[in-house]
Protein backbone atom coordinates (compact mmCIF):
# COMPACT_ATOMS: atom_id res chain seq x y z
CA UNK A 1 0.00 0.00 0.00
CA UNK A 2 2.96 2.10 0.81
CA UNK A 3 4.38 1.92 -2.75
CA UNK A 4 0.97 2.76 -4.00
CA UNK A 5 0.85 6.31 -1.74
CA UNK A 6 4.43 6.78 -2.95
CA UNK A 7 3.51 6.37 -6.74
CA UNK A 8 0.50 8.88 -6.70
CA UNK A 9 2.29 11.24 -4.75
CA UNK A 10 4.67 10.99 -7.33
CA UNK A 11 2.17 12.00 -10.07
CA UNK A 12 0.75 14.62 -8.03
CA UNK A 13 4.31 16.29 -7.89
CA UNK A 14 4.03 15.36 -11.76
CA UNK A 15 1.08 17.30 -12.05
CA UNK A 16 2.28 20.40 -9.97
CA UNK A 17 5.47 20.84 -12.32
CA UNK A 18 3.20 20.64 -15.12
CA UNK A 19 1.10 23.73 -13.82
CA UNK A 20 4.16 25.57 -12.74
CA UNK A 21 4.77 25.57 -16.19
CA UNK A 22 2.20 27.65 -17.09
CA UNK A 23 2.65 29.79 -14.31
CA UNK A 24 -0.06 28.62 -11.47
CA UNK A 25 0.78 29.20 -7.52
CA UNK A 26 1.22 26.02 -5.50
CA UNK A 27 2.28 25.76 -2.03
CA UNK A 28 6.08 25.60 -1.02
CA UNK A 29 4.73 22.51 0.88
CA UNK A 30 3.68 20.92 -2.39
CA UNK A 31 7.06 21.79 -4.83
CA UNK A 32 9.25 20.55 -1.98
CA UNK A 33 7.89 16.50 -2.59
CA UNK A 34 9.41 13.64 -4.10
CA UNK A 35 10.89 13.82 -7.58
CA UNK A 36 9.28 11.78 -10.67
CA UNK A 37 10.77 7.93 -10.84
CA UNK A 38 11.10 8.03 -14.10
CA UNK A 39 12.13 11.34 -15.56
CA UNK A 40 12.13 11.68 -19.53
CA UNK A 41 14.99 11.56 -21.90
CA UNK A 42 17.39 13.92 -22.35
CA UNK A 43 16.53 16.50 -25.26
CA UNK A 44 17.26 16.22 -28.57
CA UNK A 45 21.14 17.21 -29.75
CA UNK A 46 22.26 19.97 -31.41
CA UNK A 47 20.78 19.97 -34.86
CA UNK A 48 17.40 18.94 -34.39
CA UNK A 49 16.19 22.39 -33.62
CA UNK A 50 15.79 22.48 -29.94
CA UNK A 51 17.05 25.11 -27.85
CA UNK A 52 19.25 23.40 -25.23
CA UNK A 53 21.13 26.44 -23.87
CA UNK A 54 19.60 29.64 -21.84
CA UNK A 55 22.85 30.94 -20.23
CA UNK A 56 24.33 32.49 -23.58
CA UNK A 57 25.65 36.29 -23.31
CA UNK A 58 21.68 36.94 -24.74
CA UNK A 59 19.71 35.70 -21.39
CA UNK A 60 22.50 35.80 -18.90
CA UNK A 61 21.74 34.72 -15.04
CA UNK A 62 18.57 33.44 -14.17
CA UNK A 63 16.60 36.57 -12.89
CA UNK A 64 16.80 36.00 -8.96
CA UNK A 65 13.92 36.32 -6.71
CA UNK A 66 14.40 39.97 -6.31
CA UNK A 67 13.28 40.74 -9.70
CA UNK A 68 9.25 40.45 -8.23
CA UNK A 69 10.23 43.29 -5.55
CA UNK A 70 12.25 45.35 -8.05
CA UNK A 71 10.34 48.54 -9.59
CA UNK A 72 9.52 48.21 -13.66
CA UNK A 73 12.60 49.11 -15.90
CA UNK A 74 12.82 52.45 -17.18
CA UNK A 75 12.16 51.60 -21.19
CA UNK A 76 14.47 53.25 -24.02
CA UNK A 77 12.78 54.56 -27.00
CA UNK A 78 14.51 51.09 -28.76
CA UNK A 79 13.16 49.15 -26.24
CA UNK A 80 9.39 50.60 -27.17
CA UNK A 81 9.81 49.61 -30.54
CA UNK A 82 11.18 46.43 -30.10
CA UNK A 83 7.68 45.45 -27.68
CA UNK A 84 5.75 47.24 -30.06
CA UNK A 85 6.98 44.75 -32.69
CA UNK A 86 7.14 41.77 -30.36
CA UNK A 87 3.44 42.67 -28.95
CA UNK A 88 2.21 42.80 -33.01
CA UNK A 89 4.34 39.17 -33.72
CA UNK A 90 2.41 37.40 -30.43
CA UNK A 91 -1.31 38.71 -31.35
CA UNK A 92 -0.76 37.83 -34.83
CA UNK A 93 -0.19 34.15 -33.28
CA UNK A 94 -3.90 33.13 -33.86
CA UNK A 95 -3.37 29.41 -33.75
CA UNK A 96 -0.33 27.75 -33.54
CA UNK A 97 1.00 24.33 -32.49
CA UNK A 98 4.35 22.30 -32.36
CA UNK A 99 6.67 20.34 -29.59
CA UNK A 100 7.81 21.26 -26.01
CA UNK A 101 10.17 19.91 -23.89
CA UNK A 102 9.79 20.92 -19.96
CA UNK A 103 12.57 21.12 -17.40
CA UNK A 104 11.67 21.82 -13.95
CA UNK A 105 13.72 23.01 -10.79
CA UNK A 106 14.76 19.58 -10.12
CA UNK A 107 16.08 19.31 -14.07
CA UNK A 108 13.49 16.59 -14.85
CA UNK A 109 12.28 16.65 -18.59
CA UNK A 110 9.16 16.02 -19.82
CA UNK A 111 8.15 16.48 -23.68
CA UNK A 112 4.94 16.45 -25.73
CA UNK A 113 2.91 18.64 -28.23
CA UNK A 114 1.17 22.08 -27.72
CA UNK A 115 -1.54 23.68 -28.88
CA UNK A 116 -2.71 27.70 -28.95
CA UNK A 117 -5.46 29.35 -30.46
CA UNK A 118 -6.27 33.12 -28.93
CA UNK A 119 -8.16 34.05 -27.36
CA UNK A 120 -7.70 31.94 -24.37
CA UNK A 121 -7.07 28.41 -25.63
CA UNK A 122 -4.22 26.58 -24.68
CA UNK A 123 -3.75 22.74 -24.83
CA UNK A 124 -0.51 20.80 -23.95
CA UNK A 125 -0.44 16.74 -24.58
CA UNK A 126 2.34 15.21 -22.63
CA UNK A 127 4.22 12.69 -23.98
CA UNK A 128 4.32 8.79 -22.46
CA UNK A 129 4.70 7.37 -19.70
CA UNK A 130 3.41 10.78 -18.60
CA UNK A 131 -0.95 10.71 -18.59
CA UNK A 132 -0.84 14.77 -18.06
CA UNK A 133 -2.93 16.99 -20.70
CA UNK A 134 -3.55 20.81 -19.65
CA UNK A 135 -6.53 22.37 -21.34
CA UNK A 136 -7.41 25.77 -21.20
CA UNK A 137 -10.71 26.58 -22.24
CA UNK A 138 -10.49 30.51 -22.14
CA UNK A 139 -11.87 31.19 -18.76
CA UNK A 140 -10.41 28.00 -16.77
CA UNK A 141 -6.73 25.76 -17.18
CA UNK A 142 -7.06 22.45 -16.31
CA UNK A 143 -4.67 20.17 -15.37
CA UNK A 144 -6.06 16.43 -15.79
CA UNK A 145 -4.14 13.26 -14.99
CA UNK A 146 -5.48 10.16 -17.02
CA UNK A 147 -3.70 7.79 -14.69
CA UNK A 148 -5.03 9.23 -11.34
CA UNK A 149 -8.48 10.16 -13.43
CA UNK A 150 -8.11 13.47 -11.77
CA UNK A 151 -8.22 17.46 -12.68
CA UNK A 152 -7.32 20.25 -11.35
CA UNK A 153 -8.97 23.61 -12.43
CA UNK A 154 -7.37 27.21 -12.26
CA UNK A 155 -8.83 30.56 -13.33
CA UNK A 156 -7.03 31.17 -16.40
CA UNK A 157 -6.49 34.90 -15.00
CA UNK A 158 -4.44 33.45 -12.56
CA UNK A 159 -1.88 32.24 -14.30
CA UNK A 160 0.88 34.44 -16.02
CA UNK A 161 0.55 32.73 -19.52
CA UNK A 162 -2.81 34.55 -19.66
CA UNK A 163 -0.84 37.76 -20.71
CA UNK A 164 -0.08 35.71 -24.05
CA UNK A 165 -3.75 34.20 -24.67
CA UNK A 166 -5.78 37.73 -24.81
CA UNK A 167 -7.85 39.03 -27.24
CA UNK A 168 -4.41 41.34 -28.30
CA UNK A 169 -1.62 40.97 -26.83
CA UNK A 170 0.32 44.10 -25.09
CA UNK A 171 3.03 43.59 -22.66
CA UNK A 172 3.63 47.40 -22.34
CA UNK A 173 -0.02 47.87 -21.21
CA UNK A 174 -1.07 44.51 -19.29
CA UNK A 175 2.30 43.54 -17.87
CA UNK A 176 5.46 44.97 -15.50
CA UNK A 177 8.69 44.78 -17.70
CA UNK A 178 11.15 44.07 -15.35
CA UNK A 179 14.06 43.43 -17.57
CA UNK A 180 15.29 43.48 -21.68
CA UNK A 181 18.12 41.95 -22.68
CA UNK A 182 18.95 41.52 -26.70
CA UNK A 183 21.73 40.61 -29.09
CA UNK A 184 21.66 39.88 -32.71
CA UNK A 185 20.68 36.65 -32.63
CA UNK A 186 17.77 36.85 -29.63
CA UNK A 187 16.27 39.17 -27.58
CA UNK A 188 14.46 38.01 -23.54
CA UNK A 189 11.72 40.00 -21.92
CA UNK A 190 11.16 39.86 -18.18
CA UNK A 191 7.32 40.51 -17.21
CA UNK A 192 5.14 40.22 -14.16
CA UNK A 193 1.48 39.95 -14.31
CA UNK A 194 0.54 44.27 -13.99
CA UNK A 195 -2.22 43.15 -11.94
CA UNK A 196 -0.89 41.47 -9.39
CA UNK A 197 -3.10 38.23 -9.37
CA UNK A 198 -0.33 35.85 -10.36
CA UNK A 199 3.11 35.88 -8.14
CA UNK A 200 6.37 35.28 -9.77
CA UNK A 201 7.89 36.46 -13.13
CA UNK A 202 8.07 35.34 -16.62
CA UNK A 203 11.37 35.88 -19.38
CA UNK A 204 10.16 35.32 -22.64
CA UNK A 205 13.13 34.27 -25.40
CA UNK A 206 12.67 34.96 -28.57
CA UNK A 207 14.98 34.29 -31.86
CA UNK A 208 15.94 37.52 -34.36
CA UNK A 209 15.89 39.26 -36.59
CA UNK A 210 13.16 37.76 -37.52
CA UNK A 211 11.40 37.27 -33.86
CA UNK A 212 10.00 33.79 -33.11
CA UNK A 213 9.28 32.86 -30.02
CA UNK A 214 11.49 29.49 -28.99
CA UNK A 215 11.19 29.70 -24.68
CA UNK A 216 10.13 31.05 -21.70
CA UNK A 217 11.37 30.21 -18.22
CA UNK A 218 8.04 31.01 -15.11
CA UNK A 219 9.68 31.67 -12.12
CA UNK A 220 6.89 31.10 -8.91
CA UNK A 221 6.83 32.54 -5.67
CA UNK A 222 9.06 30.49 -3.99
CA UNK A 223 11.74 31.51 -6.49
CA UNK A 224 11.53 28.18 -8.80
CA UNK A 225 11.82 27.86 -12.33
CA UNK A 226 9.99 25.87 -14.91
CA UNK A 227 11.34 26.03 -18.78
CA UNK A 228 9.58 25.65 -21.69
CA UNK A 229 11.57 25.32 -25.33
CA UNK A 230 9.30 24.95 -28.32
CA UNK A 231 10.18 23.80 -31.30
CA UNK A 232 9.18 22.46 -35.02
CA UNK A 233 6.27 25.47 -34.22
CA UNK A 234 3.34 25.59 -37.36
CA UNK A 235 0.61 28.71 -37.39
CA UNK A 236 -2.30 27.87 -38.79
CA UNK A 237 -4.29 24.11 -38.75
CA UNK A 238 -7.09 25.93 -36.42
CA UNK A 239 -8.65 22.93 -33.92
CA UNK A 240 -12.45 22.71 -32.90
CA UNK A 241 -13.64 24.52 -30.16
CA UNK A 242 -13.85 20.92 -28.79
CA UNK A 243 -10.43 19.81 -28.65
CA UNK A 244 -9.41 23.07 -25.58
CA UNK A 245 -12.57 21.83 -23.28
CA UNK A 246 -11.63 19.43 -20.51
CA UNK A 247 -11.97 15.94 -20.47
CA UNK A 248 -15.00 14.42 -18.80
CA UNK A 249 -12.97 12.80 -16.02
CA UNK A 250 -13.65 16.03 -14.17
CA UNK A 251 -17.57 15.44 -14.27
CA UNK A 252 -16.67 12.14 -11.65
CA UNK A 253 -13.77 13.48 -9.86
CA UNK A 254 -14.90 17.11 -8.71
CA UNK A 255 -14.28 15.75 -4.76
CA UNK A 256 -10.57 16.10 -6.13
CA UNK A 257 -10.87 19.69 -7.33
Amino acid sequence: MANLDNLGLQRRVARICAVLALGVSVSAHAQSSAPQANPAEPVAQSGAGWTTESDTSTSGTQPKRSLDDQPPLVLTTEQIKLLGNINGYLTSLITLQGRFVQTDHRNEEKRGRFYLHRPGKLRFDYSPPSKLRIVSDGEYLSVEDHDLKTVDKFPLTATPIQLLLGEDVNLTRDALILDMRQDETAVVVVIRDKSGNSPGHLQLFFKRPELELYEWVITDAQGLDTRIQLADMIIGNKKSESFFQASSIELDNLDNN
